[in-house]
């Protein structure tokens, strides 16, 4: 499942946009935390024909089963060497990190008199690294995003990328950067979570009376009303993403790369999926009542799961803005598209 986009000249299934987002929305229905993992270990063979040679053969064709995993760089720097770079720092929030085999870890390049000279990604084997806890979270805790240290750890030149590379690398897969496809599979993975949500209370509304009343939640007018509305948020944000995805695949097929309208597009699919999940598990779960707070309900775990989703920086509500700006014509207030 982690090869989904990887060039088939690797081994890798190369799917499409469409295709592999739908793949991380029926894993995530099933659980959110797995559908998490997939869809952020399943981007980094995007990057596969970006690498050298060398260092894609080093994570991909020497072992079948390789995951790439990477975390926020929180004080890390990587100095440059004679033959590379050395690494120190810590990385936090690196989803996957318990069953990667390699990090692609972020960090400002300095020289030696610590001046910052750029910015860059090092691939380097998970054996290298000191894994530390620092996810004592409730939602998505499955995907087990720990923080991770490395102290004075070489990468040789070939394992180093430079610049932004998940902004600005297009894939062989779908013509897209990293970042977008990012999004896009976290908009699948709270599709899927809403989708479990609306199918789990469905079985509450068939079968609760409310302590109480005499009235059964099977013959409540505002079930039915917020049943239904919950149905039409979800299947329109849906709708959006994926019809998103089926036209930059067209447009990619076509002409070889994706318009920016349509890159900009998807980034506003991808958001409002997230955004409109959280709102649909929300109604679900107040439909629910009092059955659904319990720590082994499963609504009460797509709830945890879907707020901590909505907390990430793919789903923040900013991103409304910086498409904004670019469809009245402005510049974009951050490098998301």
């Amino acid at each position: 499942m982690f090869r989904m986009l990887l060039p088939a000249e690797l081994g890798g299934a190369q799917l499409s946009l469409p295709r592999y987002i739908r793949c991380i929305e029926v894993i995530a229905e099933a659980d959110g935390s797995t559908g998490w993992c997939t869809g952020q270990g399943g981007v980094f063979p995007n990057l596969a024909d970006r690498m050298s040679t060398a260092a894609a053969e080093d994570i991909w064709s020497a072992d079948a089963n390789a995951v790439v995993a990477t975390g926020t760089p929180t004080g890390s720097t990587a100095l440059k060497t004679q033959r590379g770079y050395r690494l120190n720092g810590r990385w936090m929030f690196a989803s996957g990190v318990m069953h990667a085999t390699w990090l692609a870890a972020m960090a400002p390049k300095v020289d030696g008199a610590g001046k910052t000279v750029g910015f860059g990604m090092f691939m380097v084997p998970k054996s290298d690294i000191e894994l530390q806890d620092g996810w004592n979270v409730r939602g998505l805790r499955g995907t087990g995003s720990r923080q991770y240290v490395l102290k004075d750890v070489e990468v040789p030149d070939y394992r180093a990328m430079d610049g932004p590379v998940l902004r600005d690398h297009c894939g062989s897969a779908t013509g897209l950067p990293a970042l977008l496809l990012f999004a896009s599979a976290f908009g699948c993975v709270g599709l899927g979570i809403a989708r479990r949500a609306l199918d789990e209370v469905r079985h509450i509304i068939a079968e609760k009376t409310p302590y109480s009343t005499s009235r059964t939640l099977l013959d409540d007018d505002m079930v039915h009303m917020g049943l239904g509305e919950a149905e039409a948020h979800w299947g329109a944000a849906r709708a959006y993403l994926f019809e998103l995805a089926e036209a930059c695949t067209h447009d990619y097929t076509q002409r070889g790369e994706v318009s920016g309208e349509l890159r900009t597009h998807l980034r506003l699919a991808a958001t409002n999926a997230m955004r409109q999940a959280g709102r649909v598990v929300e109604k679900t779960y107040e439909i629910a009542g009092s059955s659904v707070i319990f720590d082994d309900h499963p609504l009460q775990r797509c709830s945890q799961d879907v707020r901590a989703l909505t907390q990430q920086i793919q789903a923040r509500p900013a991103h409304f803005r910086t498409v904004g700006r670019v469809l009245l014509g402005l510049e974009p207030d951050n490098a998301v598209l």
